[in-house]
């Protein structure tokens, strides 16, 4: 657990603080909402090309299903 805190420390996403042998560990909310602002500004390119992912997933699909042979035609 104090090697993951250490990861997060070391990027700027926690702060802690010594009171004694007590630790407080809290969260640094500052770079996790540069992050955020950052996948806003690219979230309509995303958004608009999973979608089209989908529909093609879904259309794929239904061609294969469409192209399978039914059980009854199997016997």
């Amino acid at each position: 657990m104090m090697k993951h805190l250490d990861v997060l420390g070391d990027a700027g996403l926690v702060t802690r603080t010594k009171a004694g042998r007590t630790v407080a560990v809290r969260l640094a909310p500052e770079p996790l909402e540069e992050a955020m602002a950052w996948l806003r500004r690219y979230e309509r390119f995303w958004n608009a090309s999973l979608d089209r992912l989908v529909a093609y997933a879904k259309a794929e699909a239904r061609r294969l299903a469409a192209s399978e042979p039914s059980k009854a035609d199997r016997r």
